[in-house]
């Protein structure tokens, strides 16, 4: 290899200088050896650090096809699948509450066993100041964020930590500001795409709040059948798939109705919600990939244009929110007005990250593989969300119609893949 080489070609280099000067050189002229091998070992450690230096190694990393593939299946099915739920479901109530030493404190001050209070010194005084200038920042902050629902705060996180970590989260984190310009530059071609990535984000937010998780991603299985309908609205008949991959849109129709028949977890509003994402995720698939081909840029930096749009909508959809929450009301409508619950940031922090690498792999997996490759796995991480969401969380039991229902449709999602592939 190649460390191997140049080790090899120090340690012939200076055993040369050592017989060349043993010959030609007196005793007291040669170098020691003690300083003989501290070269050796700087010029060994030179070469061990440039060898091993982490760029090569990440690029290798990414670029092996089973790696990423793995990563974008283990981050959907099981931080996205855990953050985005344990955030839409987070209630404070059932967690363990903290005990206060109240009782104790006001004991101690009966009994004048309580410690002296010390006068403030300047250093508690600054830290007075900070903690009270950022309880002011939070009393703006928090009644904006309480005024929005979960789905809605879900949205605003995820696109707003996707859009700085794809800024950031880069080996030239100088270059943030190039990375900002170029983003924005390219959001006017990407901004229709941007507003179905909203929409279906923000519904299937919707959709798993009210009827979970095993009925959200069933219902996804129907996103082939509507891509279908907008392909032949919008190209024409000479752009649809094979007959063999349209023969497969049936038992994908029959598992949804199946899945959602009599289920314990069936909503109006979360079902239509859900069937809402499913058709912005099909518009998303047919308006993005002609941006795409339009514009020449990755998909990665397509992404994050996308990102910066609809972070822009939810800023939007926020003000909304905060100016019907302080509209003036009657004392009855203000005394039934409820306050909602933020989750802890960490959280929040938490359902971003999971969503933005999920993302990120799954753009670079599908430049990698095959069609017929990626709605495979894309299948199966359909699967693994229903299997590990309900491990997660539990839920209602489903009947046997119900689970026959389920894994109709994502057979049928996964022919459909497979057969609109063959050509």
């Amino acid at each position: 290899s190649r460390f191997n080489k140049q080790i090899y070609s120090i340690f012939l280099n200076l055993s040369d200088q050592q017989t060349n000067k043993s010959s030609s050189e007196t005793k007291s002229q040669r170098i020691p050896k003690v300083t003989q091998t501290l070269k050796m070992m700087v010029a060994l450690s030179s070469v061990a650090a440039s060898s091993s230096s982490p760029a090569p190694l990440l690029t290798s990393a990414l670029s092996n096809v089973a790696l990423v593939g793995s990563s974008w299946m283990c981050s959907s099915i099981l931080f996205s699948t855990y953050f985005t739920t344990k955030f839409l479901k987070f209630d404070s109530t059932i967690e363990a509450k903290k005990k206060t030493d109240f009782e104790a404190r006001q004991l101690q001050v009966l009994s004048g066993t309580a410690s002296p209070v010390s006068p403030p010194s300047e250093k508690s005084t600054q830290a007075r100041l900070s903690c009270t200038k950022s309880k002011s920042a939070n009393m703006i902050i928090t009644p904006i964020l309480q005024s929005m629902s979960r789905a809605q705060l879900l949205t605003l996180f995820r696109f707003s930590g996707s859009l700085l970590m794809g800024i950031f989260l880069n080996p030239k984190v100088m270059e943030w500001g190039k990375r900002l310009l170029f983003t924005l530059h390219y959001t006017q071609d990407f901004a229709l795409p941007a507003v179905f990535l909203f929409i279906a984000n923000y519904c299937n937010s919707i959709a798993l709040d009210r009827i979970g998780i095993s009925l959200t991603y069933t219902s996804k299985c129907i996103i082939p059948l509507i891509t279908v309908m907008m392909t032949l609205l919008v190209d024409g008949v000479d752009a649809l798939p094979s007959s063999l991959a349209l023969s497969m849109l049936i038992p994908i129709a029959s598992g949804v109705a199946m899945a959602s028949w009599n289920s314990p977890t069936f909503e109006k509003k979360g079902f239509l919600a859900a069937m809402t994402s499913s058709t912005a995720q099909a518009a998303l698939n047919v308006s993005s990939k002609r941006a795409l081909v339009k514009t020449g840029i990755s998909g990665l930096e397509a992404q994050r244009s996308m990102a910066a749009v609809a972070f822009s909508i939810a800023i939007c959809m926020s003000a909304q929110s905060c100016f019907r929450a302080n509209r003036p009301q009657s004392d009855e409508k203000r005394g039934l007005g409820k306050v909602n619950e933020l989750p802890p940031y960490w959280l929040a922090l938490a359902a971003s990250a999971a969503y933005h690498f999920e993302y990120v792999f799954s753009f670079m997996f599908i430049n990698m593989v095959q069609p017929i490759s990626y709605g495979t796995c894309d299948a199966i991480r359909r699967l693994g969300i229903i299997v590990a969401g309900r491990k997660f969380f539990g839920g209602d039991p489903f009947s046997m119609l119900n689970y026959g229902g389920i894994g109709f449709a994502l057979l049928g999602a996964m022919g459909y893949s497979i057969a609109s592939a063959i050509r």
